[in-house]
C-alpha cells in the first residue's frame, strides 16, 4: 500500500536516497546519474526549509510494506504577491513503481493542498518532449502544453526540447 503525505525531517535520509536512485533510473530528470550530491544533512535542510514555507510543499509516496520512499512531488510557490497564485512542480517516482498510479496520487494530493490554500490558480511544470509517457499522464490530469523551450536540456552531447505545461484550478 502506498501512502501520500507531506515530507518531514524524519524522511531526510530516505528522501536523499530516493532522489539519487531516481536520478540514476532515467534521463528525464534535471540531474543525471551521479551528478547530484545530496547528503542526509542537505535533504534535512531542504525539508525543514519547505516545511516553513506557506506557499510550497514537498509530498512523498511511501510504500508502507517496505517503509521506503518511492516518489516525491515538490510544489514550489512564490512569495511575491503577484506570483502567489502560481506554483511550479517537480515530480519523480522510482522505476519499479512506474505505471502503478503513484504520480497520479501525488498530483491529486498536491491539487487538494493547492485548492485548500485558496490562492493557487496556476500549476506549471516542464517535461522533456521525448518523455511521452509523462506527457500523456500530465495531459490526462488536465495539463496543457503552453510552449516549447528549445534546446533546454543537454544530455551527453545532444540537446533536447522541453514542453512547458500548465493547469488552471
Amino acid at each position: 500500500m502506498i501512502q501520500i503525505r507531506e515530507a518531514c525531517e524524519y524522511d531526510a535520509k530516505r528522501f536523499a536516497k530516493m532522489q539519487l536512485q531516481i536520478d540514476g533510473e532515467t534521463d528525464y530528470m534535471l540531474y543525471g546519474a551521479g551528478e547530484r550530491e545530496i547528503s542526509t544533512k542537505d535533504a534535512k535542510k531542504r525539508l525543514e526549509y519547505f516545511a516553513d514555507l506557506p506557499y510550497s510543499i514537498i509530498l512523498v509516496a511511501e510504500d508502507m510494506e517496505t517503509e521506503s520512499l518511492v516518489g516525491f512531488l515538490i510544489a514550489d510557490g512564490n512569495p511575491p504577491n503577484r506570483m502567489q497564485h502560481s506554483i511550479y512542480i517537480a515530480v519523480g517516482v522510482l522505476k519499479d513503481y512506474w505505471g502503478q498510479g503513484v504520480a497520479t496520487c501525488l498530483f491529486e494530493h498536491m491539487e487538494t493542498w493547492a485548492r485548500g490554500r485558496g490562492i493557487v490558480r496556476r500549476i506549471e511544470l516542464g517535461v522533456l518532449c521525448e518523455n511521452q509517457k509523462a506527457l500523456r499522464l500530465y495531459q490526462k490530469l488536465g495539463y496543457e502544453i503552453e510552449g516549447t523551450h528549445r534546446d533546454s536540456f543537454m544530455i551527453g552531447n545532444e540537446y533536447y526540447d522541453t514542453y512547458w505545461l500548465s493547469k488552471l484550478i
